[in-house]
Parts: C-alpha cells; sequence; structure tokens
C-alpha cells in the first residue's frame, strides 16, 4: 500500500469507474490522470482516504472551464481593497482551490 504525507505530488490512476465506485463516491470518470498534491489524509490502512488540490492544468477542458468561470464570478463579486489585493500575480492572488477525495488506493506517486 501506498504511504503518503501531505504535500505530496499524486496522480489519480487510470481505471474505469466500477459499481463499488458509484456506491462510496470516491472515483469518477472524471478524476481520472488528475495530478495535484495531497492536501490531507483520512483513516488508516485499506480504508484510507486523500483530498487532492488538483493542479488545474490536469482538469478536463469543460471542468477547467468552469472551473475558470466560477473563479472570475468570485473575483468579481469582491469588493474594495480584497479586490484590488487579489489580482492576477498579487501577493494575495485569488485562487480557487479544486479538492477531491478518494482513496488512497486509487493513487500513485507523481513528479511534480
Amino acid at each position: 500500500m501506498l504511504r503518503l504525507k501531505e504535500g505530496e505530488c499524486v496522480r489519480i490512476v487510470d481505471r474505469p469507474v466500477t459499481a463499488a465506485d458509484v456506491k462510496s463516491g470516491l472515483f469518477y470518470n472524471h478524476y481520472r490522470n488528475l495530478a495535484g498534491t495531497v492536501f490531507k489524509l483520512y483513516g488508516a490502512g485499506q480504508t484510507q482516504q486523500a483530498a487532492i488540490d488538483v493542479m488545474h492544468e490536469t482538469l478536463p477542458p469543460e471542468v477547467a472551464e468552469r472551473h475558470r468561470e466560477l473563479t472570475d464570478r468570485l473575483r468579481a463579486g469582491l469588493t474594495g481593497e480584497a479586490r484590488r489585493n487579489s489580482g492576477p500575480g498579487g501577493e494575495n492572488e485569488f485562487r480557487l482551490r479544486y479538492v477531491v477525495l478518494v482513496a488512497v488506493s486509487d493513487l500513485a506517486r507523481h513528479k511534480s
């Protein structure tokens, strides 16, 4: 079994979705081949789960577009100083995370 620490780079495996996945809600077709960093680990052993902070460039095009649109809408809703401080490239750049929860058994180490 893969032993992970928070902050490690991982990739979600490419495999077909099973009936058990539908029941658990831990694996979906659009999760295949996503890469990111381990944000948080839950549980232990065979049932351990990991929250993965997904790198936006690995998102499927249609999901990436929805994510960009939502980020832009939320940034547009900021007011005053918060808007000025959240601009692209700024120290406090507004970044909406895309985090998914998966079984650790569906992860592989990934070089960033």
